[in-house]
């Protein structure tokens, strides 16, 4: 493994559905399935097909060696851009989710935390302090990621970045995801159609659209709940995801 960490662009383009969800579901199964031979192999097979679809960014200063996620700890940050064909696909889009995500070899367990678009802290990109989504668009995902860095003192080993189409296509590859829906919403979609997604409260099967509505949605709440409902889908991505990837 390089002394780089493996950047994971995912952009609505010509290119078949299933390169761009294996990008996303690779680093997904990594977490998991853990330290087995089943996601070693998959690692190393993206790595190899996709080696033109990620680009290497310099390794987080926090880190003394190179790492190997099938060897040590590591971390995730999954990064979702207010992007779209509707708004021009300008690359330099405020964060809209960020979730952080570490996995820890020895407790085998993962740990996600959500942090709120709001957050006010300082971002070595632009040299002050003001909110964490405006990191993204002062440098991309290196200066994201170097914020995060900056906030909690720990390093930041890979990264995933979705537009709002991408996120749209991995959940529809998927055939839907169970989310539990806490009240009946009405929410615009991906092209910012007021009311264009009507969900009931309660357990039910959302394709990618509601799932984006889902998520963002925070009307009848606050940054905090919509960062739960933000983990539950990526765990619910990550569930089918797995249990497609064991058959």
């Amino acid at each position: 493994m390089s002394n780089t960490r493996r950047v994971y662009k995912i952009k609505k383009t010509k290119k078949k559905r299933r390169k761009r969800l294996w990008l996303l579901l690779v680093p997904l199964l990594v977490l998991g399935l853990g330290a087995s031979t089943y996601a070693a192999t998959l690692y190393m097979k993206a790595q190899n097909v996709f080696n033109d679809s990620y680009d290497p960014v310099e390794a987080s200063a926090k880190r003394s060696a190179a790492i190997d996620p099938l060897e040590d700890n590591f971390s995730i940050l999954f990064i979702g851009i207010d992007d779209s064909k509707e708004r021009d696909f300008k690359g330099n889009s405020r964060s809209d989710a960020l979730i952080l995500a570490t996995f820890n070899k020895d407790q085998k367990s993962i740990k996600l935390l959500s942090i709120p678009r709001d957050s006010y802290v300082y971002v070595p990109a632009k040299g002050v302090t003001t909110k964490i989504n405006a990191a993204h668009a002062a440098g991309g995902a290196k200066a994201t990621m170097d914020t995060v860095e900056e906030l909690f003192d720990i390093p930041v080993d890979y990264y995933v970045r979705m537009n709002f189409n991408a996120f749209i296509d991995v959940v529809d590859s998927l055939d839907g995801i169970e989310v539990d829906v806490p009240y009946e919403l009405n929410e615009m979609d991906s092209k910012d159609k007021r009311n264009a997604i009507h969900l009931e409260k309660g357990l039910q099967t959302v394709n990618g659209e509601e799932a984006l509505a889902f998520a963002r949605t925070r009307k009848k709440d606050s940054d905090i709940q919509r960062g739960e409902r933000q983990q539950e889908v990526l765990k619910a991505i990550i569930a089918k995801a797995t249990s497609a990837g064991s058959h």
